[in-house]
């Protein structure tokens, strides 16, 4: 199984499958499910075919750490416990939890939830479910795809509309928090929902502290309950357009220290999301059995954390080839890539796009001697798009998918509230 391994505290483990007492592993109370104890609910991301990444968080009153027990079942009641462990909410991670819960069945749909069970009487997180990737066979797989989730300008109920789909996960293409600030406060982008905190976010403690209001939304804090989720980051999780020892709204004079920031972006980044991350390393490859291989890649790598062998590689160096690694090994029918911009070439002169045409042209080479078809998935643009890939637009004929032209196909999502981008005609685009 492809993919970056995830450093999770906690203990993964599987039970023996029999038939357990509704309420805990433990006890024979029913836990009472109490949102107030779990007001960030629960999250799943990144499901293999045997495991998936589960999360919570619970910050009792008193400010201490508090041992969870957590569970997956086949059942909403918990009567069929799958697998089981414990994890320790403490505030050195800002009371997150996630861990990975493994020996699952291939293609399954499975409950979880998180239980505190200091007190007089086991409380409950809200129950959350997630689905396994398959390793067979399957007609179909569906996603869901969103990017670009500005809380400042406006509502997130474009999440709410994914709930009631049959989706095998939700992938999103970054932007998942802006930095912004409010206005009068700082560079603003989006005045319809105050944010907290009020300012530009820089700090450990402002990271986290915008994470928190984005998982009080509702209709986010419900998809992740409903729905797994693989994401990859773009630049606002970090800052607006970084390059190499900056970005385009960070001025060390008053914003500080930029290393400093990244770190702590990175760290509130690690806690909050149901992601399998390697320190820094968020690439990784999620396969859906012989139908497709989903690659989550990441274009900030060589700004963030550049190494003098990157150059001008979109993707830096270890990830440029570990991708051609992915793409010319991968025999899924689909080879899908999850990114931030777009791939394909907006000009006859095969220019434009977020791609450099270098890096296009080895990764369509690498695909083009493999049975799998590549998908790119796109965000950032905040516009919907769908676009052929084309590497020779003399033989291009739109209405003859064998003529030759076509490499690849492109989709492009909007945003769930940043507003859509002026098109002009030249490639030229606002935000």
């Amino acid at each position: 199984m492809g993919g970056a391994i995830a450093l999770v505290p906690g203990l993964a483990g599987c039970s023996d499958g029999d038939a357990k007492a509704a309420p805990t592993t433990t006890t024979t109370t029913p836990p009472k499910v109490d949102e107030a104890a779990f007001p960030h609910g629960v999250a799943a991301g990144d499901p293999w075919a045997d495991s998936v990444v589960l999360w919570t968080r619970r910050k009792p009153s008193d400010g201490s750490s508090r041992d969870l027990r957590w569970e997956v079942a086949e059942d909403d009641g918990f009567r069929t416990v799958v697998a089981e462990g414990t994890a320790t909410a403490s505030p050195e991670r800002d009371w997150t939890v996630k861990v990975v819960a493994q020996c699952l069945a291939a293609g399954t749909g499975y409950h979880y939830r998180f239980i505190d069970e200091a007190g007089d009487r086991a409380v409950s997180s809200p129950v959350g479910q997630a689905r396994t990737a398959p390793t067979e066979a399957v007609d179909q797989l569906r996603f869901g795809v969103v990017s670009c989730s500005n809380y400042g300008y406006g509502q997130f109920h474009a999440y709410r509309h994914l709930l009631e789909r049959d989706l095998d996960a939700v992938i999103h293409l970054g932007d998942y928090i802006y930095e912004y600030a409010n206005a009068g406060e700082g560079e603003t982008y989006g005045t319809v929902r105050k944010l907290e905190p009020g300012h530009e976010i820089l700090s450990l403690d402002d990271y986290r502290t915008r994470y928190a209001q984005y998982r009080s939304d509702p209709d986010l804090q419900e998809l992740h309950r409903r729905h797994a989720m693989i994401h990859v980051w773009d630049d606002h999780e970090f800052a607006d357009d970084p390059f190499i020892g900056g970005a385009s709204n960070h001025d060390p004079a008053i914003h500080g220290d930029w290393d400093e920031r990244v770190a702590a972006a990175l760290q509130a980044y690690t806690e909050w999301l149901p992601t399998r991350i390697e320190g820094n390393r968020i690439y990784r490859a999620l396969e859906y059995g012989p139908l497709a291989t989903v690659l989550g890649l990441d274009r900030q790598r060589r700004f963030l954390w550049p190494e003098d062998e990157d150059g001008d590689h979109y993707l830096g160096a270890a990830q440029t080839a570990w991708l051609h690694d992915q793409v010319s090994g991968s025999e899924a029918t689909w080879c899908v890539f999850a990114q931030q911009t777009t791939f394909a070439p907006v000009s006859l002169e095969m220019t434009g796009g977020g791609w450099r045409a270098e890096d296009r042209a080895a990764v369509l080479d690498a695909v083009a001697d493999r049975p799998s078809d590549l998908v790119v998935l796109a965000g950032d643009i905040h516009r919907f798009h769908a676009i052929d890939v084309v590497t020779d637009p003399a033989a291009y004929d739109a209405e003859d998918p064998e003529s030759g032209g076509t490499a690849a196909v492109e989709f492009a999502c909007g945003s769930i509230t940043s507003p859509g981008s002026d098109w002009i005609g030249n490639g030229t685009q606002v935000r």
